[in-house]
Protein backbone atom coordinates (compact mmCIF):
# COMPACT_ATOMS: atom_id res chain seq x y z
CA UNK A 1 0.00 0.00 0.00
CA UNK A 2 2.92 2.59 0.67
CA UNK A 3 3.18 2.89 -2.97
CA UNK A 4 0.21 4.37 -3.75
CA UNK A 5 1.59 7.73 -2.01
CA UNK A 6 4.34 7.66 -3.83
CA UNK A 7 3.02 6.77 -7.24
CA UNK A 8 -0.11 9.20 -6.90
CA UNK A 9 3.04 12.19 -6.08
CA UNK A 10 4.49 11.34 -8.83
CA UNK A 11 1.45 11.63 -10.98
CA UNK A 12 0.49 14.94 -9.74
CA UNK A 13 4.18 15.62 -9.93
CA UNK A 14 4.05 15.19 -13.60
CA UNK A 15 0.62 17.01 -14.52
CA UNK A 16 1.94 19.95 -12.76
CA UNK A 17 5.53 19.65 -15.00
CA UNK A 18 3.72 19.03 -18.20
CA UNK A 19 4.80 22.84 -19.68
CA UNK A 20 8.78 22.01 -19.22
CA UNK A 21 8.26 18.47 -20.62
CA UNK A 22 6.40 20.13 -23.46
CA UNK A 23 9.82 22.75 -24.00
CA UNK A 24 12.25 19.58 -23.57
CA UNK A 25 10.73 17.44 -25.77
CA UNK A 26 10.39 20.16 -28.46
CA UNK A 27 14.24 21.51 -27.54
CA UNK A 28 14.93 17.38 -28.04
CA UNK A 29 12.88 17.48 -31.48
CA UNK A 30 14.39 20.92 -32.83
CA UNK A 31 18.00 19.93 -31.91
CA UNK A 32 18.25 17.02 -33.20
CA UNK A 33 16.58 17.59 -37.10
CA UNK A 34 17.02 20.91 -37.58
CA UNK A 35 19.07 23.52 -35.99
CA UNK A 36 21.88 24.15 -33.29
CA UNK A 37 18.96 26.01 -31.06
CA UNK A 38 20.39 25.49 -27.89
CA UNK A 39 23.93 25.25 -28.03
CA UNK A 40 24.37 21.36 -29.52
CA UNK A 41 23.26 19.66 -32.65
CA UNK A 42 22.89 16.14 -34.21
CA UNK A 43 21.82 13.03 -32.92
CA UNK A 44 24.81 13.58 -30.25
CA UNK A 45 21.93 16.42 -28.84
CA UNK A 46 19.81 13.82 -27.25
CA UNK A 47 21.61 12.74 -24.48
CA UNK A 48 23.89 15.48 -24.29
CA UNK A 49 20.14 18.23 -23.87
CA UNK A 50 18.87 15.32 -21.20
CA UNK A 51 22.40 14.84 -19.53
CA UNK A 52 22.22 18.70 -18.93
CA UNK A 53 18.56 18.58 -18.14
CA UNK A 54 18.60 16.29 -15.52
CA UNK A 55 22.28 18.01 -14.23
CA UNK A 56 20.64 21.19 -14.08
CA UNK A 57 16.80 20.30 -12.14
CA UNK A 58 19.20 18.05 -9.27
CA UNK A 59 21.65 21.21 -8.80
CA UNK A 60 18.52 23.30 -8.60
CA UNK A 61 16.20 21.12 -6.63
CA UNK A 62 18.90 20.09 -3.90
CA UNK A 63 18.29 23.95 -1.96
CA UNK A 64 14.86 22.83 -1.28
CA UNK A 65 15.72 20.05 1.18
CA UNK A 66 17.39 22.21 3.00
CA UNK A 67 14.35 24.90 3.53
CA UNK A 68 14.22 24.03 7.58
CA UNK A 69 17.35 24.80 8.21
CA UNK A 70 17.67 27.73 6.14
CA UNK A 71 14.45 28.42 8.05
CA UNK A 72 16.34 28.13 11.21
CA UNK A 73 18.83 30.29 10.58
CA UNK A 74 16.94 33.21 8.54
CA UNK A 75 14.69 33.65 11.65
CA UNK A 76 17.80 33.97 14.21
CA UNK A 77 18.76 36.93 11.56
CA UNK A 78 14.82 37.96 11.83
CA UNK A 79 13.22 37.43 14.97
CA UNK A 80 15.40 40.25 16.85
CA UNK A 81 13.77 43.16 18.97
CA UNK A 82 10.88 44.08 18.58
CA UNK A 83 10.63 42.78 15.01
CA UNK A 84 8.93 38.81 14.56
CA UNK A 85 7.75 37.04 11.87
CA UNK A 86 4.26 36.73 11.96
CA UNK A 87 1.44 34.53 9.46
CA UNK A 88 -1.11 36.45 7.92
CA UNK A 89 -4.50 33.73 7.38
CA UNK A 90 -5.75 36.14 4.15
CA UNK A 91 -1.84 35.90 2.43
CA UNK A 92 -1.65 32.43 2.75
CA UNK A 93 -1.66 29.92 -0.36
CA UNK A 94 -2.71 26.24 -0.63
CA UNK A 95 -3.77 26.38 -4.44
CA UNK A 96 -1.04 25.42 -7.27
CA UNK A 97 -0.90 28.81 -9.45
CA UNK A 98 -0.08 27.86 -12.95
CA UNK A 99 0.71 31.65 -13.50
CA UNK A 100 3.22 32.33 -10.82
CA UNK A 101 4.52 29.00 -11.35
CA UNK A 102 5.11 28.20 -14.89
CA UNK A 103 6.23 31.74 -16.07
CA UNK A 104 6.74 34.27 -13.42
CA UNK A 105 8.81 32.23 -11.48
CA UNK A 106 10.65 30.59 -13.98
CA UNK A 107 11.63 34.28 -15.60
CA UNK A 108 12.59 35.03 -11.75
CA UNK A 109 15.18 32.98 -11.65
CA UNK A 110 16.00 33.27 -15.23
CA UNK A 111 16.27 36.76 -14.42
CA UNK A 112 18.45 36.48 -11.70
CA UNK A 113 20.73 33.51 -12.35
CA UNK A 114 21.78 36.27 -15.53
CA UNK A 115 22.20 39.15 -12.85
CA UNK A 116 24.15 36.92 -10.87
CA UNK A 117 26.03 35.44 -13.83
CA UNK A 118 26.81 38.88 -15.12
CA UNK A 119 28.15 39.96 -11.37
CA UNK A 120 30.28 36.95 -10.88
CA UNK A 121 32.02 37.69 -14.60
CA UNK A 122 32.70 41.34 -13.27
CA UNK A 123 34.28 40.04 -9.87
CA UNK A 124 36.05 37.62 -12.07
CA UNK A 125 37.26 40.34 -14.17
CA UNK A 126 38.51 42.79 -11.44
CA UNK A 127 40.81 39.80 -9.92
CA UNK A 128 42.09 38.31 -12.71
CA UNK A 129 42.86 42.20 -14.50
CA UNK A 130 42.02 39.79 -17.82
CA UNK A 131 38.47 40.05 -20.06
CA UNK A 132 36.18 37.67 -19.49
CA UNK A 133 33.08 37.49 -21.53
CA UNK A 134 30.03 35.52 -21.28
CA UNK A 135 31.18 32.16 -23.30
CA UNK A 136 32.54 31.45 -19.18
CA UNK A 137 28.83 30.10 -18.58
CA UNK A 138 27.29 29.63 -22.02
CA UNK A 139 27.03 25.70 -22.42
CA UNK A 140 29.12 23.59 -25.00
CA UNK A 141 29.28 20.84 -26.10
CA UNK A 142 32.41 19.68 -23.94
CA UNK A 143 32.74 19.37 -20.16
CA UNK A 144 34.75 22.10 -18.76
CA UNK A 145 35.31 21.64 -14.54
CA UNK A 146 35.56 25.76 -14.79
CA UNK A 147 32.26 26.49 -16.41
CA UNK A 148 30.20 23.63 -14.10
CA UNK A 149 31.49 25.02 -11.17
CA UNK A 150 30.26 28.50 -12.50
CA UNK A 151 27.30 27.19 -13.51
CA UNK A 152 26.65 24.97 -10.41
CA UNK A 153 27.16 28.12 -7.61
CA UNK A 154 25.12 30.19 -9.65
CA UNK A 155 22.18 27.85 -10.08
CA UNK A 156 22.65 26.82 -6.05
CA UNK A 157 22.57 30.38 -5.02
CA UNK A 158 19.29 31.41 -7.51
CA UNK A 159 17.83 28.44 -5.69
CA UNK A 160 18.53 29.13 -2.00
CA UNK A 161 17.42 32.98 -2.27
CA UNK A 162 14.09 32.05 -4.28
CA UNK A 163 12.58 28.97 -2.61
CA UNK A 164 13.25 30.55 0.76
CA UNK A 165 11.18 33.96 -0.67
CA UNK A 166 8.66 31.91 -2.02
CA UNK A 167 8.49 29.93 0.73
CA UNK A 168 7.62 32.66 2.79
CA UNK A 169 5.17 34.07 0.19
CA UNK A 170 3.33 30.95 -0.15
CA UNK A 171 2.97 30.64 4.06
CA UNK A 172 1.58 33.85 3.98
CA UNK A 173 4.33 34.74 6.81
CA UNK A 174 5.34 39.01 6.94
CA UNK A 175 7.81 40.98 8.79
CA UNK A 176 6.06 42.86 11.66
CA UNK A 177 6.97 45.68 14.13
CA UNK A 178 5.30 45.06 17.08
CA UNK A 179 5.98 48.32 18.41
CA UNK A 180 4.90 50.16 15.35
CA UNK A 181 2.26 47.91 14.32
CA UNK A 182 4.08 48.09 10.63
CA UNK A 183 3.42 44.44 8.10
CA UNK A 184 5.67 43.96 5.70
CA UNK A 185 6.37 41.43 2.59
CA UNK A 186 10.13 39.99 2.97
CA UNK A 187 11.92 40.41 -0.06
CA UNK A 188 9.11 42.81 -1.68
CA UNK A 189 11.86 44.74 -3.14
CA UNK A 190 13.46 42.05 -5.07
CA UNK A 191 9.80 41.88 -6.44
CA UNK A 192 8.44 40.41 -10.10
CA UNK A 193 10.38 42.06 -12.30
CA UNK A 194 13.31 43.62 -11.05
CA UNK A 195 14.88 40.10 -11.25
CA UNK A 196 13.70 39.86 -14.90
CA UNK A 197 14.57 43.41 -16.08
CA UNK A 198 18.02 43.75 -14.75
CA UNK A 199 19.07 40.25 -15.17
CA UNK A 200 18.55 40.61 -18.87
CA UNK A 201 20.06 43.50 -18.89
CA UNK A 202 23.13 42.38 -17.41
CA UNK A 203 23.16 39.54 -20.08
CA UNK A 204 22.76 42.22 -22.64
CA UNK A 205 25.71 44.08 -21.16
CA UNK A 206 27.80 40.73 -21.41
CA UNK A 207 27.65 40.36 -24.82
CA UNK A 208 28.09 43.94 -25.83
CA UNK A 209 30.77 42.97 -28.26
CA UNK A 210 28.17 40.82 -30.25
CA UNK A 211 25.72 41.97 -32.53
CA UNK A 212 22.32 43.11 -30.80
CA UNK A 213 20.90 40.67 -32.49
CA UNK A 214 23.20 37.67 -31.43
CA UNK A 215 23.10 38.44 -28.48
CA UNK A 216 19.47 38.14 -28.59
CA UNK A 217 19.49 34.92 -29.94
CA UNK A 218 21.64 33.80 -27.27
CA UNK A 219 19.71 35.16 -24.09
CA UNK A 220 16.82 33.02 -26.10
CA UNK A 221 18.95 29.79 -26.42
CA UNK A 222 19.89 30.54 -22.41
CA UNK A 223 15.99 30.71 -21.75
CA UNK A 224 14.99 27.86 -23.77
CA UNK A 225 17.70 25.61 -21.63
CA UNK A 226 16.85 27.29 -18.52
CA UNK A 227 13.07 27.00 -18.34
CA UNK A 228 12.37 23.23 -17.84
CA UNK A 229 14.57 22.64 -14.85
CA UNK A 230 13.68 26.21 -13.06
CA UNK A 231 9.73 24.58 -13.95
CA UNK A 232 10.50 22.02 -12.39
CA UNK A 233 11.86 23.77 -9.18
CA UNK A 234 9.18 25.88 -8.71
CA UNK A 235 6.74 22.98 -9.06
CA UNK A 236 9.07 20.58 -6.09
CA UNK A 237 9.05 23.63 -3.97
CA UNK A 238 5.19 24.18 -4.14
CA UNK A 239 5.14 20.27 -3.11
CA UNK A 240 7.86 20.46 -0.95
CA UNK A 241 6.05 23.36 1.07
CA UNK A 242 2.60 21.77 0.74
CA UNK A 243 3.75 18.83 2.64
CA UNK A 244 6.02 20.33 5.23
CA UNK A 245 4.09 23.61 5.76
CA UNK A 246 4.24 23.14 9.87
CA UNK A 247 7.71 21.88 10.07
CA UNK A 248 8.44 25.04 8.61
CA UNK A 249 6.30 26.78 10.32
CA UNK A 250 7.94 25.23 13.52
CA UNK A 251 11.83 26.29 12.41
CA UNK A 252 10.65 29.67 11.62
CA UNK A 253 9.12 30.13 15.13
CA UNK A 254 6.13 31.74 13.93
CA UNK A 255 4.68 34.13 16.40
CA UNK A 256 1.47 31.98 17.46
CA UNK A 257 -1.11 35.23 17.62
CA UNK A 258 -2.10 35.28 13.97
CA UNK A 259 -2.60 38.56 12.65
CA UNK A 260 -6.17 38.98 10.72
CA UNK A 261 -6.32 42.28 8.57
CA UNK A 262 -6.88 43.59 5.15
CA UNK A 263 -4.99 42.46 2.09
CA UNK A 264 -4.43 46.24 1.42
CA UNK A 265 -3.07 46.79 5.24
CA UNK A 266 0.20 44.71 4.02
CA UNK A 267 2.67 46.51 2.46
Amino acid sequence: MAGFPIKNILSKSFKLMWPAMVVLLLTLFISVFFTKSVFVTGMESFWKILLRFFRLTLILTLPILFLPYISVFMQYLLNRGNYRLIQVPGEISHEFNRWHSWLIRPLQCIGLAMLIAAKFITVLQIFTGDTITAATILPSGQFNPARFLSITAIAMMTSLLLSFLWTLDDLGIRYSNRKTGEVRMIGKYIGILLPIIFGFYGMFSLFESHEHLLAVQYIFRMIIVLYPPFVVMTVLNFLYIEKYEPILLEKLKIDSRLVLMDKQEVS
